[in-house]
């Protein structure tokens, strides 16, 4: 499984190659990683998706910079293994790493600069490990299972750490002096924890060089004034995502005489403000940016930033109706910029704000502005106001010449006007300062000639959501050289069936244009002929239907660096249509109606990396259609049509870079050799050398390879992927010569028989994956030549055995053989040599009857990892694993015959090593003596304990995971009293009757996720879980036969909530359960069982998270409201997930047309992969809003946020989304379309939805009303 699970992450990188991080040659001692250097200084050392249970021996012989490790499957580091590398930055990421040796980084004290240890299972802070390392300056923890944390964990690193990241564990409480002694420390990240309060002594010896405090996503319900006055040098405070309801509390005060704050930033966005009091910013003195984006922020009194200097004031997305100036007094010298976007403000006072001399920028986007004066209101800002954005559908309309007298603007946004046509006169007399210009979401629908005669700097222009029907020749005539990007996206009047390159001529200058999401069908071969600048078109989302030949010249395009094309309805790619063009580094042509690519199609183009011709039709790619692309990185054909794939037409293609070509999901049913183009078996492929070096033929319908018919990549080839085929063979004559071969994968096809010489000359073959076949039998001598194989997945498949010695030379690291037939552990397949670096043995779903001291297990000395379940073990030797010194993982779950006595000595020798214990469903009626210190997760499900004895957790101190569902237990046990460090417990389908006030006070101090589904109840006390304030994630059953039973109630006081996973066994509409407020953090409701058939719309109206995932797995829901969206009003932003279940319908959730609006939410993702839908109007919305997800997708994922203080991390799905989202919907189908994909039925078959535009014609609209009233009439 754990290879498995490994495989798919490398596959979900490799689908997408093209964002893979910088490639450099590949190492040595592995070329599945990458070295930026040879020996013996190997530079930079990636290994991203590289199976390893254990880091490489040779990487210790040589000298290494860096050292990066990403998804491995790495579960143990050894001791002192990096002493001789002088290693300055080491990164293990994503790894299942629970425990670091104390010993691990010995030998890098006076070289290691930067250690990141993020997203692994490290429960605690290994300080021991790091204490010398003399020059560390940045520490990164983020993302572990970290609870507590102590001054003494930061011994030795008092003189060099300033970077220190703690971010998304689980601390609750600082200690004192809990940073003490760091006195060089500039960055301290503590964000997404469980911290309520701050000591008063954290920061107490004043931090002097302490500039970014990260305190975001806690649950802090004041301001920590007092306990960060001491921190002089502090500049970025992020309180974000909080409790807060009070700048100031009174109890507050007596201490806070004189403390006064100076930041750059201060966030303090979506906490639960909703007054701003009086003084409320007297302990800022001077702060620079000040955002409070998202509170239910109704009423600034007056006074509230007296005694304050902030320069930006942010107030995006709050409830503010009325705005004057009194309201920000105290800033009249300091303000430069205020944001009221997003917020119910229907009034603006005149001659607002003109008491501001130093206010240049000011926001009203997307209010409700209905009655104001422009020339009033901004009477003072003649020469003094930057920038002004009134955009809206909802404020009012505003004549460009009433902002004539601000004479100083540079930035104008507007949607609204008295007009639709855009003329000279509408910016007569304004300055000449204006770069920027956004008329969006209005009624524009003509631009006359000469229209920005006196504002002819314009540098940005952006007529996004309008319906233009004229754009008049000369109509950029004057912005000819100044301006550098146009956007009408989503702008274009239907009736504008042409791209208008007309006005276009005078556009010399620009460098960016997007056209995307509109309705246009054709463009002339003229119409980039005059932007010689141009450096990205986007003309996405159009119907456009070819690309005429010429269209793009290298002598004119000499700049162009990226063209999309994509989901058009382009039929074929002419000769010479991308020629020459030698800055183009991207191609996008995805989701076309392609069908053939015509002979030097793509040529000559030196630096292009990427063509994606991803979910088209083509079934005919002529000879040398890519003809001269040395650079080019990826070649995405994945879902197409084609029927067969000559590799010779790549011999001119990526010969300096790592070529990678994705053909997975067409319908090729045989890879063979066109006889008219090769020569006769015996020189076959003549000279003919393809480049490719990643080569995906998955999920195809290939039963037939004909020989050497890889021959022309025979010395290319690194990754050869090919699940999901027909297969029945491997033969010599197929994968038998391939060198460089190190990834071989044939999973999930109809292999029965292996060649004994199948791998005769592929013998640098690292990663070979046989699983889900039906093979019998595997000569030894299929194996044996593959010295350098490391992982091997025979899982599933119908072996019983194994021949002896089949690796002798190999060193093999990970073995699965689960799902065969083995009765006994294949032990002497490996030579004693090849038997010490196995790291890795799956042997489950077996017939191992026992595991014995004779079986010769002490040869796998090197085990880290042993899974033996579901196999019909009866009996286990006494310290039969005591000869495996490193073994932290034992999973003996599902021997339902298998003894262990109470007081048996099975797990002698495990003591000190064992982190991971299965004993699931072995049919315990005790449990037995586990002196197992180190132990932290044990399974204990599905057994038949009645009882678990408290004394037991004496010896399982370390103990953070328990699973005792599926039990006899009638009670809770007493035991979670005394195991402190227990984070997940699962008490699950257990006869426990009553949950009480007292059920979990023993594990509510540690307690992180939940699990009582299925329970007996005949009680549930309110109060059971609001001491357990670091709950995260709740399963829970929705037990509608207790009275008065309700989820917000029972939650209230589980402020850290994040996850509710709710099973539903009886049916009900769930109206009764979810009414109330849930808590503010809890964003992931998610809902099972059969039983429900039926949502009630007001289910998520408690839910006051910004952002909401929803996910049904399992139901028998039909159909998926809309109104059960809108009526989440503090939602923005709205992922769903759909899978193993009975929905047919799904209606639209969102209210907003993109991201970020105010009041109206937006879909960030949809996971619908698997399901069947009936594709009708009612789920037509889909076309439309891929359309704009895709629009607006790169708005969003730039827009990420200057003030998060680093990189996106994983898992974030609401602040960017990913680009699998596309292929999801190609996975779903639709039942009444004889289950066709559901994006070809969008794309061919549903016309309705958002689809119909933005706009209709008033002529259209009274089309409508006459059809309806003659059918009612005819009915």
């Amino acid at each position: 499984m754990l290879i498995v699970t490994l495989l798919l992450m490398v596959w979900s990188s490799m689908v997408r190659t093209h964002e893979l991080p910088v490639q450099y040659p590949p190492c040595f001692f592995n070329p599945l990683c990458t070295c930026s250097k040879a020996i013996p200084d190997l530079g930079i050392v990636s290994c991203y998706n590289v199976p390893m249970p254990r880091i490489p021996q040779p990487i210790n012989s040589s000298k290494v910079f860096m050292l990066q490790l990403e998804n491995n499957g790495l579960t143990f580091l050894q001791p002192q293994f990096l002493i001789n590398t002088g290693l300055y930055k080491l990164q293990i990421k994503h790894n299942p790493l629970a425990d670091i040796p104390d010993e691990a980084f010995l030998g890098l004290e006076r070289s290691l600069w930067e250690l990141e240890l993020p997203y692994n299972r490290l429960f605690k802070i290994p300080n021991k490990s790091f204490r010398h390392l003399q020059k560390l300056r940045l520490l990164d923890l983020t993302g572990n299972k970290i609870s507590n944390i102590a001054p003494e964990n930061w011994r030795g690193l008092e003189d060099s750490l300033q970077i220190l990241r703690l971010g998304r564990n689980a601390i609750e409480k600082l200690p004192a002096d809990a940073f003490a002694g760091l006195s060089s420390l500039e960055i301290l990240d503590l964000r997404e924890n469980t911290l309520k309060e701050i000591d008063a002594s954290v920061f107490r010896d004043g931090m002097a060089k302490l500039t970014h405090l990260y305190l975001n996503d806690n649950q802090l319900v004041y301001i920590p004034y007092a306990q960060l006055s001491s921190l002089k040098r502090m500049k970025v405070l992020d309180l974000s995502y909080n409790r807060i309801s009070k700048m100031l509390h009174p109890l507050q005060e007596p201490e806070l005489r004189g403390v006064q704050m100076s930041l750059d930033i201060l966030r303090l966005d979506y906490n639960q403000i909703a007054t701003l009091m009086p003084t409320d910013f007297q302990h800022f003195y001077k702060v620079n940016k000040t955002y409070l984006n998202g509170n239910p922020l109704a009423v600034i009194e007056s006074g509230a930033f007296r005694d304050s200097r902030i320069k930006e004031l942010y107030f995006s997305d709050c409830n503010l109706i009325d705005v004057n100036s009194a309201d920000f007094s105290g800033l009249e010298t300091s303000l430069e910029l205020l944001d009221l976007s997003g917020n119910n403000i229907t009034n603006l006072q005149n001659h607002i704000f003109q008491e501001f001399d130093f206010l240049r920028t000011l926001i009203f986007r997307d209010n409700r502005i209905d009655t104001f004066s422009p020339v009033e209101v901004f009477n003072g800002f003649q020469y003094s106001l930057y920038n002004l954005d009134l955009s809206g559908k909802e404020n009012t309309v505003i004549s460009l010449q009433d902002l004539r007298q601000m004479r100083n603007l540079r930035f104008l946004s507007i949607s609204r006007m008295p007009e639709p046509t855009l003329v000279p006169e509408n910016f007569l007399e304004f300055g000449m300062d204006i770069k920027e210009l956004h008329i969006i979401q209005s009624n524009l629908n003509t631009i006359k000639n000469h229209a920005f005669t006196h504002v002819r700097g314009i540098k940005y222009l952006d007529f996004s959501e309008n319906s233009i029907s004229n754009i008049e020749d000369d109509a950029f005539s004057e912005v000819g050289n100044s301006l550098l990007t146009l956007r009408i996206s989503h702008g274009l009047s239907s009736t504008i069936t042409e791209i208008p390159n007309k006005p276009f001529k005078s556009l010399t200058n620009l460098q960016h244009l997007d056209f995307s999401n509109n309705k246009i069908k054709s463009m002339p071969d003229t119409s980039f002929h005059f932007l010689k600048r141009i450096k990205r078109i986007e003309l996405q989302d159009n119907e456009i239907d070819a690309i005429p030949k010429g269209t793009f010249q290298g002598d004119i395009h000499s700049m162009l660096e990226e063209v999309n094309f994509a989901y058009n309805q382009i039929k074929s790619i002419q000769t010479h249509t991308f020629v020459d063009l030698l800055s183009l580094t991207t191609i996008n042509l995805e989701d076309n109606a392609i069908k053939r690519i015509e002979r030097r199609a793509f040529m000559n183009m030196n630096r292009l990396k990427y063509i994606d011709l991803r979910g088209n039709k083509i079934n005919d790619i002529t000879d040398e259609a890519f003809q001269n692309l040395p650079d080019l990185e990826f070649l995405d054909l994945a879902y197409n049509e084609l029927n067969e794939f000559d590799l010779t037409s790549f011999d001119q293609v990526g010969t300096l870079s790592s070529f990678k070509v994705n053909v997975s999901h067409n319908q090729i049913p045989k890879l063979w050799i066109n006889s008219t183009t090769f020569t006769p078996p015996t020189t076959i492929g003549g000279n003919v050398q393809a480049n490719i070096k990643v080569l995906d033929l998955s999920y195809n319908n290939i039963s037939d390879i004909m020989k050497y018919y890889f021959k022309p990549v025979e010395y290319s080839l690194s990754h050869l992927y090919m699940s999901h085929n027909q297969l029945t063979n491997v033969t010599q004559g197929i994968f038998g010569n391939m060198p460089h071969l190190q990834w071989l994968d044939l999973s999930h096809n109809d292999l029965i028989e292996v060649d004994f010489d199948c791998f005769r000359n592929t013998r640098n073959l690292q990663v070979l994956f046989l699983s889900w076949n039906d093979i019998v039998d595997i000569p030894a001598e299929a194996l044996r030549p593959l010295k350098k194989l490391r992982i091997v997945d025979l899982s599933h498949n119908k072996l019983r055995t194994l021949p002896d010695n089949m690796f002798t030379d190999a060193i093999i690291e990970s073995l699965d053989l689960s799902h065969n037939q083995f009765m006994r552990l294949p032990v002497k397949t490996m030579s004693i040599s090849a038997a010490l670096s196995l790291s890795i043995l799956d042997m489950s779903w077996n017939t191992l009857s026992g595991i014995h001291t004779t079986d010769a297990i002490f040869r796998l000395r090197g085990l880290t990892w042993l899974d033996l379940s579901y196999n019909r073990l009866v009996r286990l030797d006494d310290g039969v694993f005591s000869d495996l010194p490193y073994l932290s993982h034992l999973d003996l779950s599902h021997n339902k015959q298998l003894i262990l006595e109470t007081r048996g000595r099975t797990f002698h020798g495990l003591e000190d090593t064992l982190f991971y214990l299965g004993l699931s469903n072995i049919s315990l009626l005790s449990v037995p003596e586990l002196p197992l210190t180190r132990l932290q997760t044990l399974y204990l499900a599905h057994n038949e304990l009645a009882s678990i004895p408290a004394e037991m957790a004496s010896n399982l101190t370390s103990l953070h995971y328990l699973d005792l569902s599926y039990n006899d237990l009638t009670v809770v046990p007493l035991i979670t009293h005394t195991l402190p460090e227990l984070k997940t417990f699962n008490l699950a389908n257990n006869p426990i009757t009553a949950i009480t006030n007292t059920s979990f006070l023993g594990v509510a101090d540690s307690l992180e996720e939940l699990d009582i589904r299925w329970l007996s109840l005949s009680t549930f006390e309110a109060g059971a879980l609001c001491k357990a304030t670091k709950l995260r994630r709740l399963y829970i059953t929705a037990y509608t036969g207790l009275k008065n039973f309700n989820f917000p109630n029972i939650l209230e006081y589980n402020h850290g909530l994040r996850d509710l996973l709710i099973d539903v066994e009886n049916e009900t509409d769930l109206q009764k359960e979810m009414k109330g407020k849930f808590p503010f953090k809890l964003y992931n409701i998610t809902l099972t069982g059969k039983a429900l058939k039926v949502i009630n719309s007001d289910i998520l109206r408690g839910i006051r998270n910004p952002h909401l995932h929803f996910g049904l797995y399992n139901t028998s829901v039909s159909s998926v409201p809309k109104e059960m969206f809108i009526n989440a009003e503090w939602v923005r932003n709205i992922t769903i997930d759909l899978h193993h279940t009975d929905t047919r319908t799904l209606h639209n959730p969102s209210s907003g047309h993109k991201p970020g609006l105010p009041r109206k939410q937006f879909l960030m993702k949809l996971r619908l992969a698997g399901t069947y839908l009936n594709c009708d109007c009612d789920i037509g919305w889909i076309e439309m809003w891929q359309r704009k997800h895709r629009q607006y997708q790169e708005d969003r994922c730039n827009s990420y946020g200057e003030f998060n203080n680093f990189e996106r991390e994983e898992g974030d799905e609401f602040n960017c989304w990913d680009n699998g989202w596309d292929d999801d919907i190609r996975e779903t189908f639709c039942m009444n379309k004889n289950n066709m994909s559901l994006s070809n039925v969008l794309k061919t078959e549903i016309e309705c939805g958002w689809s119909t535009g933005s706009y209709i014609d008033s002529s259209n609209l009274l089309i409508c009303l006459l059809f309806l009233i003659i059918r009612m009439i005819l009915n």
